[in-house]
Formats: structure tokens, sequence, C-alpha cells
């Protein structure tokens, strides 16, 4: 099923683009659009001098007036996520949040249980009372990008669970671009009533090399009460990708949330996971594998934010560097004062492959209840040379034997991926990324 979008100017990001948008949406929609563009134009850039959130991050090569907006895809970049899908999740219905044109795929079995999978802009006009539900989690004016999102987000995915039902296979959803100077605002929105259950595998990707592209995302997940999220991205951005996303789940009673994500491509990435567990008993398991060499910059932000009672959630974020790259995570556990009894924990580990490469770490805890249990911790360091000699001893050549090393960091996390056709693909795509065999982005399907 395709889902044609209306035509729009070639211009700028700008005024222009941002009215054709909000003309071209319902009412409500339009509204929204609006004032998120003039909440867009009223604050300024975020400033590594002046913003604690940006203090290790600079973005102040970024020109967000030079991009347009993306208006086509390489058939190649397409067609090689078509067969990462093939391959990790064969069963999965599959949507392409394109920048023209939307593609469903096998989403029978889906539509046949009453499941909504269709664009989120579709949505919007035929099911908007679940749409605004799904973007209540979000304020237009939040921050810079946020407010540029809320202007000029087209296309998206939209899933919605209906009570009760257990989604019989995955949704998966490829967000893609390619080309340079050209912006894009990939949208994910899921919504889970009570006693729901779904797995979704959001990926993103472009083509290799350095052509510079923006991508500005939003992710807004719901979870009722009583439903069940498995939740798994991968970023495989190009080299020239400045990618700044947002990826919010609200976790009412009981609901609980299995989040996987993988990060390997961007020039410079800055990224939100938050958790926001609402209600009393919910639960969110939150693991993280980053590799970055070259010079990228990847910058991941959490939130587990503890608002309902005995509610739970544990992080483990495992990053390598190497060469110039730099890796920057800051988390935080925030536990209000309604949350008595809350457990959470964050973990960082952070492997350094090269004298030039940087990790920095920052856990945070801010605890306003009693008789909670909370923890954090860091760590970072080089491989360890008695380590590598022991395999050495074996015939191992040493840059396999640092190879091993490091693929035998990130397995632990790797192990714990509920949906296995997916963990394979990240260890696939791990594996070559550290044996230097691929650079940021996805090749053409039949390279």
């Amino acid at each position: 099923m395709t889902t044609p979008l209306t035509a729009e100017p070639t211009a700028m990001l700008g005024p222009r683009v941002a009215a054709a948008r909000a003309d071209a949406s319902p009412a409500w929609l339009a509204a929204r659009r609006r004032i998120a563009w003039d909440a867009y134009e009223a604050l300024p850039m975020p400033s590594s001098h002046s913003d604690e959130d940006w203090r290790r991050t600079d973005i102040s090569g970024l020109h967000v007036e030079r991009f347009a907006p993306l208006l086509s895809v390489d058939t190649d970049v397409l067609e090689a996520m078509r067969a990462q899908r093939g391959s990790a999740a064969p069963n999965a219905a599959l949507i392409f949040d394109g920048p023209a044109e939307s593609l469903i795929e096998g989403a029978d079995t889906l539509l046949a249980q009453g499941i909504i999978v269709t664009t989120l802009e579709e949505a919007a006009t035929v099911h908007p009372e679940l749409v605004q539900r799904a973007l209540a989690a979000v304020r237009v004016d939040e921050s810079k990008f946020i407010a540029l999102w809320n202007a000029l987000w087209r296309g998206g995915a939209f899933v919605y669970v209906p009570q009760g039902v257990e989604a019989l296979v995955p949704v998966w959803i490829a967000h893609a671009a390619s080309g340079s100077d050209v912006a894009v605002f990939p949208t994910t929105a899921v919504l889970l009533d009570e006693g729901a259950s779904l797995t979704v595998i959001d990926a993103y990707a472009s083509s290799e090399g350095p052509a510079a592209v923006l991508s500005d995302a939003m992710v807004v997940l719901s979870a009722g009460r009583d439903a069940r999220l498995d939740y798994h991205t991968v970023q495989d951005w190009g080299a020239g990708v400045w990618h700044i996303a947002m990826q919010r789940t609200s976790l009412d009673a009981n609901a609980k949330l299995r989040f996987t994500g993988i990060t390997l491509g961007a020039r410079l990435q800055k990224a939100w996971w938050e958790v926001m567990l609402d209600g009393i008993g919910s639960e969110a398991d939150i693991l993280g594998i980053c590799f970055g060499d070259g010079t990228q910059h990847i910058d991941h932000q959490s939130l587990q934010a503890h608002i309902g009672a005995e509610t739970r959630s544990n992080l483990l974020l495992k990053v390598a560097v190497r060469d110039q790259a730099r890796s920057v995570y800051g988390g935080m556990i925030d536990v209000a004062p309604t949350a008595v009894h809350a457990d959470g924990y964050v973990a960082n580990r952070n492997l350094l492959l090269s004298q030039g490469a940087k990790a920095d770490s920052i856990p945070r805890l801010e605890i306003r209840a009693n008789d909670v249990k909370c923890g954090h911790g860091a760590t970072a360091g080089h491989i360890d040379s008695d380590q590598r000699f022991y395999l050495m001893a074996r015939g191992v050549p040493p840059d396999e034997a640092s190879s091993l090393i490091v693929r035998g960091f990130m397995d632990d996390v790797l192990d714990r991926v509920p949906h296995r056709g997916f963990a394979e693909l990240a260890g696939a795509l791990l594996d070559a990324e550290i044996a230097g065999a691929s650079v940021a982005g996805v090749a053409a399907a039949d390279a």
C-alpha cells in the first residue's frame, strides 16, 4: 500500500516549507504546526557555551537553513534496508517512512487483528483522537529541534494496538535518506492500549559517504496498563549526517518496556532515551551498544523518570570508540516523591581502542522519595593487555585478538536482546564496524 503525500516547495527549510506543511494538515494539526514554527523561530540554537545539556556537544557547524526537504530516496538504500528486514524479521510488517510516499507491506496479519498500521500523516486525518493521544507526550516548544520537528515532519509511521491484542508479527519501520544538503524528519508513534503487546524495530540508514544530511527524529511510545512493548532501534546513518533524536516512552501501571538501541553511524548524534514510569509497578529494561570511529561524535542522554510507586528501571550502555571518535553519555534517574519503593540503576561501560578516542560519562541521581533503591556506575579503559596476550599466545593474530575482545565486551548486551533476528543483525553490523570493513551508512543491496 502506498500513501501519496502532498507536493511542497523545494525551498530551503524556512517559513515557506512550514506554511506548506501546515496548509496540507487537518485543522488541529495545522494549528499545532504554526505554533511550533513560531516557537522554533523564537528559540535560540543550543550552545555548548551556555546550555549545560549541550556543553560537551558542539553544533555550531550545523546551519539548518542550508538544508532542503528530502524529496526522494535512492532505490539502493531502500533495497538494502528491505534486505536487512528480510534477514532479521522476514515476517514483520514493513513501513517505509518516505519523503514523497510511504510504503506499507506485509501488514495483513496485523490489520486482521484490528491493529492500525499506517502513516502518522494519514492517521492524523483518519484517527485524530489517537494521534493527539500519542503526541500529548511532546510539547511543541520543548526545544529548538522538537519545535522544528513539530512544524515540518511529514509521512511518519503510526501503530495502534487495541486493548488485549497481542500482535502476532513485529512492525519494522525503515527511515531512509540519500542525497546531500537534505533534511529528514523520521517519525514513529506507537500506542498500546491496556493489555496489548507489540514488537517494533526502527531502522535509520542512508547512503555511505560524507553527504551532509540533517535528521531531526521523534519517537513517541505509549504503553497502557499491563501492556508489553519491545522496541529495538539501529542507527546507521552515513558519515555526514547530523542526527538529533528524541525517543520518549510513557508507561502506565504494570506496563513493561524492553528497549534496545544500536548506534553506529552519523557524523554527530545527540539522542535522548527517555522513559516515563508513570504507573504503579511499571518496568523498563534499556540496553544500548555504540561503536564510533573516525571523527564521529556520539552523544546519548537518558532519563529514567520514576513517577509511580513500585517502579523499576535498569539501563546498560556499552560503548567502544577508536581513532578520534568521542562518546558522551549523560544519564539521569529522577525519582519523584510519589515513587516510593522505586528501583533504578544506570551503567555506562566504555572501551577506548585508540589513544585519541575519548569517552565522557556523567550518570546522575535525583531522589525525592523515601525507601528507594537506586544506583549508577561508569567505567572507561583500554583493551586488557593480559586478555590480548592470552589470545595471541594461542595463535590469534593481534588485530583479530583485539576484535574478539571488543565483540566479547558487547556480547552480554546482545545476548539479552529478546528479538534474536535483530540481535543477529546488530552483531553482524557491529562485526563489520570492528573489522573496519564498512563505514557509516549502507551500501547497495548487491554490493
